[in-house]
């Protein structure tokens, strides 16, 4: 099972991830918007769209104005999520010296923030995800619109960090930068995994790999997709006005010229 988990598992769960993704945006950018639907104080250049889009991005200006509490637990657990998948690309891929390299500290240093920073971002975002929880928990008209996939999105979201967080608290079960990387280098290589591999017999490491797998697999087709689904939803509500709406009857197809109306074309066929 171990040799699955860590072998067979991990690419599966990125195939399915990356696939499921793809297919997703596609669906959406394959869809017309026959009609002009941007909400009004609306930016009159596209950079000005993209300004608001990066803000909201950013600091959640929506969710701020419509519910102060819960902005409050998703901006935290959104911020340090990002935090932690940052960390977990440096800190493997420059074995914890991010900081060294970049003439901040020194090597030993550097390692120490990183180990620092890592096991504080874990901290927040375990407090903000039972934070989350509680919510759909305990406001009775949150619980209403909750259906059980929200709670167990937030069980395996928590399950992973508290796992995490289990090996960096107990120094017998962390997982150090070389063996770490290593194991990344020979999936990445497709080069089969050895026996005698650290990763294999830290059974807290193999728990938190397989439950990170298990949310790729189910992240396409779920409610966590709002992440690339933000992007995509206010570009559709905050791109700057064109009026008439490109695909509405009477704009301009294209780069033809043609126009449509009534579902015919100027030469009387109908689309």
């Amino acid at each position: 099972m171990t040799f699955f988990i860590m072998q067979i598992l991990p690419y599966i769960a990125v195939a399915i991830f990356t696939i499921g993704i793809l297919y997703r945006l596609g669906r959406w950018a394959s869809g017309r918007i026959v009609h002009n639907i941007t909400l009004t104080p609306a930016p009159t250049t596209q950079a000005g769209a993209l300004v608001d889009i990066a803000t909201e991005a950013a600091l959640f200006k929506s969710l701020f104005k419509a519910d102060k509490s819960l902005w409050s637990g998703a901006w935290l657990m959104h911020v340090a999520l990002l935090s932690i998948l940052a960390g977990h690309v440096m800190g493997i891929g420059l074995l914890g010296l991010q900081f060294y390299y970049i003439g901040l500290t020194s090597a030993e240093t550097s390692e120490y923030l990183s180990s620092i920073l890592g096991t504080t971002f874990g901290i927040l975002i375990l407090i903000a995800l039972i934070y989350l929880l509680y919510r759909r928990m305990a406001i009775n008209e949150v619980k209403q619109i909750s259906a059980p996939s929200d709670y167990a999105h937030l069980l395996l979201l928590i399950g992973i960090v508290s796992v995490g967080n289990f090996m960096r608290l107990f120094p017998e079960y962390a997982m150090h930068y070389e063996p770490a990387r290593e194991y990344v280098v020979h999936l990445i290589t497709f080069t089969a995994l050895t026996p005698d591999m650290e990763v294999l017999h830290n059974p807290a490491f193999v728990l938190h790999l397989l439950l990170v797998q298990v949310l790729m697999i189910v992240f396409p087709f779920s409610k966590l997709l709002h992440i690339p689904g933000m992007f995509a939803h206010r570009w559709i509500i905050n791109r700057a006005y064109v009026e008439p709406a490109p695909g509405m009857p009477g704009a301009a197809v294209g780069g033809s010229g043609h126009s449509v109306s009534g579902g015919k074309s100027a030469s009387g066929g109908v689309h």
